[in-house]
Parts: C-alpha cells; structure tokens; sequence
C-alpha cells in the first residue's frame, strides 16, 4: 500500500484566501435584514443642499462604508447613487486585491518622505520650474530635520515642529554686518511648509499615499509690508554706478529707468518682447506675469522714450548681443552691487516698483488708481502706500471743518 505524499499550499493563496473569508465573514455580520443585496454598502444622508436626490425625493449625498482587510470602517461621499454603488464595487475589489490591507502587510510599499520630495523636485526639474534648485534645498533640509521615515508616519505635528526648528535656524547673513546671522523670516518658512504640502499633494495625486499631513497645518503670518523706495538723490548715484564700462559693455541704466517708470516686475520686464509693444495705444503685452495669466501694462511717456532709444528689434527688449534675455540673477547681482557701491543701503531691484507706486501716490493719485497700474488683486495690496497719502487725508478733514458750526464756536448760539 502505498504512502500519500503530503499536500503542499502555497502562502500567499492561502493567505489571499484567508483574507476573502474575513471579508465574507465582516459583510454577512454587518448585513441586516432591512437593507437590499443591491444597496449593501450604500446608504443616503439627507442635506438641504445636497447634489443628488434620495428615495423619497430628498437633496442630500449617498456614502459608502466599507471594511478592509484590518476590519477597519471605512466611510466615502460619492455624490450619486450610481457613483456610490461603483465605488462600493471598487473598493471590495481592491480589499480582495490586497490594496487595503493592514499597515503591517503594506509597510513595505509605502513611499519614504525623501522618495516622495524627490518625486516632486523631479518634476519641477522637467517643467523647469526650479533652475536654481532653492526648492531641493529646502526639501533636503526637510527631510534631515524630519529623518529617515515612511511618508505616511509624518504627523501634523512633525510639521509643526519642523516650522519651530526652521525659525529658530539661521539665515543669510545680515549685509550691515556679515559677521552676524539674520534669523528666518515668517515668510522663508512658509516656502519651506508649501514645499512639502506639494509634495505631499503629487504623491496623493499619483496614488502613493492617501493623506496629506499638511493639510490641516496654517502658514506663519508673514510680515511682508516693505515700502522701501529709492530717493531722487538714491536714484541718480545708483544710474550712475551703473557704469557700462564695469558691466561687459552691457547698459542696464535703460532698465532701472523703465522699471521706475511703468512700476514692473523684474521678471516682466525680463520678459517683454519688441512685438509685445503696442506704439499706438502705448500698451505692453505681458506673457509672464505673478498671476499667471497675460496682463496689460499702460506705458507713459517716459516709458516709451527709453524703448524708442533702445529699439525697436527683435526678440528681447532687455538682453545680450546674441539676443538671449538677461537673467533675474544676473540683474539683481549687478543692481546690488551698483547700490552698494554708490552707499545705498538695503535697496533692492524689486524696491522699484515701490518707488513707482510711492510717487505716484505723492503726486495725487488715489490707491484705486494706482491698485490698478500694480495689477493688484484688490485694492488692499495697495493699502500699504496708504499712509503716504496723510496729507490729502488732513485736507479732506480740514475741508469738512470748513463749514461754521457750533462746535467750532463760529455759529452764534
């Protein structure tokens, strides 16, 4: 008589298989008497407001509630019925396909936080987004403080924390005295925790995590009300200290100029074409712009004058020989070093814009006019020139004194 061989299983079906079996045995527990094998999973909540009708002609949402593999609940707003009812179809095929199961049997196809800045930062690098790589500092830097760990084991608290160590990290060194450090601003460690939400933001989109630690966390306030802007006398030593000569023959006085006078970004200026000016309506054309949209700059006299001495061309109004357009950096560089220099302090190219927007408000022009040539939003990103105006205000006040009352004892009792 012959021995039987014994029969081999293999692990991982009969893990699958064991995994099914809790699935059957959590649906049949949870399934109750009132409630259809069509609709098992599916229920409705009523909302006033809601986007989809219900059985007896009720507004409202339908939901999901599922269990994965962990008995774990799980509930999802679908919108309509027939959204629920796929969803819900989905959701018990991906449990059966092992995509839900408990944190120990997934650990180990869960992103780290480094792989998941990494993710992003090459995504930036292929738009071209990051050319001076400032955004994989920070995410370096970001994930040294945070160390070495799974993506989906940072807490809101992690950032928290990550906000306090980034304030409390020196900065760049102050320009009054190299020697000394200047702490972070609000401002630099707000870039450091949007950074990360992105990141966290394309991992969601791509499937490798499911939550966001970011999401709830709030920005630092951020004070960010500079109104430094260049005196006549600031103006006329820094053109000169401009020196062609000290510059490869290149004359970036022209563009100071047109900057002080339409009250542009540097890098809409940068960016401006010789087909983008229109001579008749004295209007240019901006392609790239903060709001990212295309936007319209009303040019003055000024502003043409020094066009028409430069051009017209082709291609760049401001650029090389060869017709490539100068850089931020390279222009921020050679007006920082031109400020410092003549002996001015703590100007910068972007103090240009102020300076237009500060003369014109000194000249009587209101904060709505002048909202409007910034491109601002709304007029309270001009209310910080507001206070240049106190003069008009003290005349508008005067002006309503004006008239004798009994209060300023002029009116006979």
């Amino acid at each position: 008589m012959s021995e039987e061989k014994p029969v081999l299983v293999d692990p991982e079906a009969w893990a699958a298989a064991q995994v099914e079996e809790a699935v059957k045995g959590l649906e049949k527990a949870k399934r109750g008497k009132q409630v259809a094998a069509k609709t098992r999973g599916v229920y409705f909540r009523f909302r006033e407001n809601g986007e989809a009708l219900g059985p007896k002609g009720q507004r409202g949402e339908w939901w999901v509630l599922w269990y994965d593999a962990d008995s774990r609940r799980h509930r999802e707003k679908a919108g309509t019925k027939s959204m629920a009812l796929d969803l819900y179809r989905r959701r018990k095929t991906e449990v059966r396909q092992g995509k839900h199961f408990p944190e120990s049997m997934r650990a180990q196809n869960t992103p780290t936080l480094a792989e998941v800045c990494a993710d992003y930062c090459a995504v930036l690098k292929g738009n071209g987004k990051d050319p001076r790589g400032q955004v994989a500092r920070r995410l370096a830097e970001v994930c040294e403080i945070l160390g070495h760990q799974k993506a989906e084991h940072v807490k809101a608290l992690d950032i928290e924390a990550l906000k306090g160590k980034l304030a409390l990290a020196p900065g760049r060194p102050n320009p009054e005295d190299p020697a000394q450090e200047r702490p972070r601003s609000a401002a630099t460690c707000n870039r450091y925790t949007q950074d990360i939400r992105a990141a966290y933001n394309l991992a969601k989109r791509n499937g490798k995590v499911e939550r966001s630690p970011v999401d709830d966390v709030k920005l630092l306030p951020e004070e960010n009300q500079r109104t430094r802007e260049a005196t006549a006398a600031e103006e006329a030593v820094v053109l000169a200290a401009l020196d062609p000569a000290t510059r490869r023959g290149n004359d970036l006085r022209p563009l100071v100029r047109f900057l002080l006078t339409t009250g542009l970004r540097l890098g809409e200026a940068l960016g401006l074409l010789w087909s983008d000016i229109d001579w008749r309506a004295t209007v240019a054309t901006l392609r790239k712009t903060k709001a990212g949209r295309v936007q319209y700059a009303t040019l003055s006299e000024t502003a043409v004058e020094i066009l028409k001495a430069l051009g017209p061309g082709d291609g760049f109004v401001f650029a090389w020989p060869d017709g490539r357009s100068w850089s931020s950096s390279y222009v921020t560089a050679a007006f920082k070093k031109a400020a410092r220099g003549a002996g001015v302090k703590n100007l910068r190219v972007h103090d240009l814009r102020h300076t237009f927007a500060s003369r014109l408000i000194r000249g009587g022009c209101d904060i709505y006019t002048v909202s409007k040539l910034l491109r601002h939003a709304s007029v309270k990103m001009s209310e910080r020139y507001a206070h240049l105006s106190q003069g008009d205000l003290k005349a508008a006040v005067d002006k309503s004194t004006a008239t004798p009352t009994a209060t300023s004892g002029e009116m006979a009792v």
